[in-house]
């Protein structure tokens, strides 16, 4: 039997809206979306562009953090693909160029329980919220705080075959390194036009019908 793991992104793919940036979106000075928008150009990395972002964040705290992810919502199905991945003898872990401090409670609150999660870490020290890059790779081709291309060459070392999910940015790098790869929005649109070889799916309920 062929080992398989499935690799998804989290913020856009797992979640209906990217929780992050819907997040800066409520709560962050207005000036975020040029910081955001200097990372989009590539004048920026990523782990730039997270801290300067929550910088911009008056009155930080684990509460306003718990209040905000009462509303955010987890794709309605995702919670049954994961059940169906372990069934069928298939493993699962999140890649994200996101923070942990929000998956972690994003996933307690949908009550999904045991997801291994490769991301950047978040926590607060001291009243402060401070980021570490534990995922992060030298010689990542974007200087990402979570090299996803390192990150699945790694997998591929220890499964037959790695198929990954993803929808944005962050995620292109990433696109032609998968022996399968699923689309969704923004990166169906780039593989397209890279001629990168996908399988585009709008939600979880068709990826279960996809692969299972």
């Amino acid at each position: 039997m062929e080992k398989i793991i499935i690799a998804s992104d989290f913020d856009g793919t797992i979640t209906l809206e990217d929780s992050l940036f819907k997040f800066f979106e409520t709560h962050a000075h207005t000036s975020w979306q040029k910081v955001e928008e200097l990372w989009e150009k590539k004048v920026i990395n990523s782990k730039v562009c997270l801290e300067k972002e929550f910088e911009l964040v008056p009155d930080l705290s684990e509460e306003l953090i718990d209040k905000y992810i009462e509303n955010v919502q987890v794709d309605p199905n995702f919670k049954s693909f994961y059940k169906k991945a372990a069934e069928n003898n298939m493993d699962f872990v999140i890649i994200s160029d996101g923070v942990d401090f929000f998956i972690n409670k994003i996933c307690k609150k949908a009550e999904i329980e045991g997801i291994k999660i490769l991301s950047n870490h978040g926590e607060f020290k001291e009243g402060k919220f401070t980021l570490s890059y534990p995922n992060q790779f030298e010689g990542c081709i974007k200087n990402s705080g979570t090299c996803k291309c390192k990150a699945v060459r790694n997998l591929k070392e220890k499964y037959d075959k790695v198929y990954y999910l993803g929808d944005g940015t962050s995620d292109y790098c990433v696109a032609n390194k998968a022996d399968k790869l699923f689309a969704k929005e923004k990166l169906s649109k780039y593989c397209a036009k890279e001629k990168i070889k996908c399988t585009d799916f709008k939600d979880f309920n068709e990826l279960i019908n996809l692969l299972f």
